[in-house]
């Protein structure tokens, strides 16, 4: 597991979700975007474009203009910074 949730997860949270409290994402997924909205931009674009924005890899890469190979390096950096962020999180 990376940390991070799957752009499914994402998708559904950020569209309003049905049931109760909808519109309002769930404690793990806001942590987990405040955790993200934390990082240096050069972390937090590769993340977005690998779980948010469609199209296959090498066009997330190349939108970013860097190679696969690099996209992937700097998403997994970022998820551990994500985790160590969320990790290091005093827990209520």
């Amino acid at each position: 597991m990376t940390g991070y949730p799957t752009a499914a997860a994402f998708t559904w949270a950020n569209t309003g979700g049905k049931g109760s409290g909808a519109g309002m994402a769930p404690d793990d997924i806001l942590e987990t975007e405040q955790a993200v909205a934390r990082l240096a931009q050069a972390w937090k674009q590769p993340l977005i474009a690998y779980y948010v924005s469609t199209g296959p890899l090498w066009l997330k890469a190349q939108r970013l203009n860097i190679s696969r190979r690099t996209l992937m390096r700097r998403v997994e950096t970022a998820e551990r910074k994500v985790a160590e962020t969320l990790d290091s999180a005093p827990k209520s």
